[in-house]
């Protein structure tokens, strides 16, 4: 039972890593700023690099809760005209919904996570270390086998796991939007997305990685100390 709750604890802090890797790269207005550049998107879309910065922090702060809507007026193409049409705002209301959603599960499972993780020391505090270190090795596992696949269908066909992302999280098709009206989808090509799902796992592979190595040396201490 005990080496049950070490890996429940472990899955859920797992979870929580990778949702704290999404959050903190999707918010990271360098990483906006480098892939704009990377593909001459101000210019594709005829927009000044400030107007299409505009734009992208009104999206950004909508997504936080830290303003109520997307309208946000700039020149494209020579026309003042407001960025975001109405398929796109209801889009995003989904989108916001979504991420929100997401946040609270979140921190739910950190709270849930530490709250088993706390049961366990007090239950075996001299076992402590080494079951949560195989609990730490079993959801690792499940985890990397995770997202390995989520990685090899990027690669593969990152056009169908994007769709199928979409068709998963949203009951709707306004996420289906013409590249020959809409700004938001020239803002964020696929490759945008490409990107980001591979940085996402990077930051994500790196974190656990360290906490590994970290439960690794423990465990070992632990041993040699026993």
């Amino acid at each position: 039972m005990r080496r049950i709750i070490a890996t429940v604890a472990s899955v859920l802090m797992i979870v929580t890593i990778l949702l704290t890797s999404i959050d903190c790269v999707s918010f990271n207005r360098g990483f906006y700023t480098y892939e704009y550049r990377k593909g001459n998107q101000a210019q594709k879309i005829g927009m000044s690099d400030e107007g299409l910065n505009a734009a992208t922090e009104a999206l950004l702060d909508y997504l936080q809760e830290k303003r109520d809507d997307i309208i946000v007026e700039t020149e494209v193409n020579g026309v003042m005209r407001e960025v975001y049409d109405e398929r796109e705002t209801l889009h995003m209301i989904d989108v916001r919904n979504l991420y929100q959603n997401a946040l609270k599960a979140r921190n739910l499972m950190a709270i849930f996570s530490a709250a088993l993780f706390v049961i366990l020391f007090l239950l075996c505090r001299n076992d402590f270390i080494p079951l949560i270190y195989k609990g730490w090795r079993n959801a690792l596992l499940l985890m990397v086998l995770f997202v390995a696949f989520i990685a090899i269908w990027c690669a593969v066909d990152f056009n169908a796991f994007w769709m199928q992302f979409h068709y998963l999280f949203f009951d709707n098709d306004l996420f289906l939007l013409d590249p020959n009206k809409s700004i938001m989808i020239n803002m964020f090509p696929e490759s945008f997305f490409f990107d980001i799902v591979i940085l996402i796992i990077a930051v994500f592979t790196a974190v656990t990685a360290g906490i590994s190595f970290l439960l690794s040396c423990l465990y070992r201490r632990n041993r040699a100390a026993a």
